[in-house]
């Protein structure tokens, strides 16, 4: 056994001991000695031929241990999102339950993981990412770029706040709540930090907190999917359980089972990973429906917008609609896609494009739906959002490359490369995908990529 192993936390393993028979145990503690899997998720807003993004990254759906996502174009471009396994599995649970043009809060999104899962395969769902720390909301707001969303409001608020501005405006909610963390030792290379009694105690009542502010924004009927990465019981069936005693959830067995997945311990709706039983690292996951008795005022008010405005004196609104205006012109140079000036608004110095009746404008928000520009002045600059987030098909003379391209691996290092073109803005394609902004001009291709993305 590696010498790592014992170096666990001893509450821990008492823990686990517990949970798990000898043979088990025994088992738990050798898979702790095999490395960690990855796997890709693909995106089915920007398909990829699987075969190409097994070229890209040696492998497909798991990914090889030298494999390096992180500096592949597909990556970059939003092609699939990286998750082990079992966050993965765990992720698909809730789709099934989404009605359509559902409103789906995720209480603790970053990174962003099940989000842009869900997110992605439905579309005409509205959905809030919130995450409380601002640093990993921007990280969130990253993926969600990336992965090219449309659907998807970014805000950073304490979920008492999320509560008091959206009491009952959600059909379903996502509750992957923050806790000890147990589930992903191996990940983490046995960094394991505090694994003690009293920190699980801590996790548990802090967790307790979020989900009682979940269920004041949870429509009645609403489903709910709560999950962690930890083990114990406390975090997980016994949160349930308190649960289902105080508010009456009902538990809901999982439309399709995940492979290599338990039931929960005295609740066969739920779902546990184990590392030694081949699926991934730790996760607890369990749907949960809300009574129907619950009766609830939706308080988020939908402000009315005339011309992409939501608020402001008519001089105001004559400056901002002259801004929309050019943005929308410009686009129209780069796609034929026709976007509606009543669903854009404008957002700091800056325009965004939201969905039909959308429902948060009474929630801030550090991006709603698609950015398409920011405005120097009179001027508009379009966003790295409105390339990832653009209809491939749409585009007009849009250069496109394969992953391995030397071109492609100019623009992600962010110099310029040659490029036979249309002069203006265009958006470059990877293995006709949307990627991001380039000028073209005289057969070259000045580069528009993010610098904090490139490689």
């Amino acid at each position: 056994m590696n010498d790592n192993v014992l170096q666990l936390n001893s509450d821990f393993l008492r823990r686990m001991q517990g949970l798990l028979d000898t043979n088990d145990f025994n088992a738990y503690l050798s898979a702790l000695n095999e490395p960690p899997k990855k796997i890709a998720r693909i995106n089915p807003l920007k398909p990829v031929n699987p075969e190409i993004i097994r070229a890209e990254l040696g492998g497909f759906p798991e990914i090889p241990p030298l494999g390096k996502p992180g500096l592949c174009a597909l990556h970059a471009a939003g092609a699939y999102y990286v998750q082990e396994p079992a966050a993965a599995a765990v992720s698909k649970l809730i789709i099934p339950h989404l009605p359509k043009g559902g409103n789906v809060l995720d209480m603790c999104a970053a990174p962003g993981g099940k989000v842009t899962a869900a997110a992605t395969a439905r579309p005409d769902c509205n959905f809030v990412a919130n995450e409380v720390v601002f640093s990993r909301a921007k990280i969130l707001l990253s993926n969600v770029e990336r992965m090219g969303l449309r659907n998807c409001t970014v805000t950073s608020q304490r979920p008492d706040d999320i509560a008091k501005s959206c009491n009952g405006l959600f059909d379903a909610i996502i509750a992957d709540v923050p806790c000890s963390g147990e589930g992903m030792i191996r990940k983490t290379l046995f960094n394991t930090g505090d694994l003690s009694e009293q920190s699980v105690a801590a996790c548990a009542a802090r967790a307790q907190k979020i989900l009682d502010e979940c269920d004041k924004c949870l429509k009645a009927g609403g489903i709910m999917l709560f999950s962690t990465c930890t083990f114990n019981r406390d975090e997980n069936e016994e949160q349930v359980t308190r649960f289902i005693s105080e508010y009456g959830y009902v538990p809901v067995m999982p439309a399709e089972f995940p492979e290599f997945a338990r039931h929960g311990f005295d609740l066969p709706e739920a779902v546990r990973f184990f590392p030694q039983d081949g699926g991934g690292e730790g996760h607890f996951a369990v749907l949960l429906r809300k009574p129907d008795s619950f009766n609830a005022q939706t308080q988020v008010s939908i402000k009315k917008r005339k011309n992409g405005i939501s608020d402001g004196d008519k001089r105001k609104n004559s400056a901002a609609n002259k801004k929309i205006l050019g943005a929308l012109n410009a686009a129209s140079k780069i796609t034929t896609e026709v976007f509606i000036a009543n669903n854009i608004i404008m957002s700091g110095e800056g325009c965004e494009l939201l969905a039909d009746n959308y429902p948060f404008l009474g929630l801030p928000a550090l991006r709603r739906g698609m950015r398409i520009a920011d405005f120097f002045g009179e001027r508009a600059v379009f966003h790295h959002h409105f390339a990832t987030a653009a209809n491939a098909e749409l585009l007009l003379d849009s250069p496109e490359y394969n992953f391995d391209s030397a071109e492609i691996s100019a623009y992600l290092r962010g110099t310029e490369f040659a490029c036979d073109c249309a002069d203006g803005y265009r958006i470059l394609k990877v293995c006709g995908i949307t990627l991001g902004f380039i000028k073209a001009s005289g057969g070259t291709a000045k580069n528009h990529y993010p610098k904090g993305l490139r490689i």
